[in-house]
């Protein structure tokens, strides 16, 4: 069983692309549930400015 590994280094290459990819997928999962709230930005023009 080892021999088989040791013959194909091919199969490490995709075993970690697939570790990495699903650590990707699991951390943008966890970041979409845990967004912050969103907060509205209010602009003030020129007039309504308090003079420095």
């Amino acid at each position: 069983m080892i021999r088989f590994f040791r013959d194909r280094p091919w199969i490490w290459i995709v075993f970690a692309f697939t570790i990495l990819i699903a650590g990707w997928i699991f951390l943008l999962k966890i970041a979409g549930e845990k967004r912050p709230e969103s907060v509205e930005i209010i602009t003030i023009s020129r007039d309504e400015q308090p003079e420095p």
